[in-house]
């Protein structure tokens, strides 16, 4: 079982990257479809793919809470 660790590592970096591109993508997506604009849609947008990562960061440690 010593791969255990390194899966649920590997598990926590690609949530992680998923969770940030999600968000970055759809609240860009949003922003630039209102005409916001495009200094307001970077911030938002980063902002978004932070908070994204942290989410799925988080989904991550409920998970292995769980087990």
């Amino acid at each position: 079982m010593a791969q255990q660790p390194w899966m649920a590592d590997r598990l926590r970096v690609a949530l992680w990257f998923a969770g940030a591109v999600a968000a970055f993508g759809v609240i860009g997506l949003v922003l630039s479809t209102l005409g916001a604009p495009p200094t307001l849609t970077w911030a938002a947008a980063t902002g978004a793919a932070v908070a994204g990562g942290w989410a799925g960061n988080r989904l991550m440690e409920r998970y292995i809470q769980r087990r």
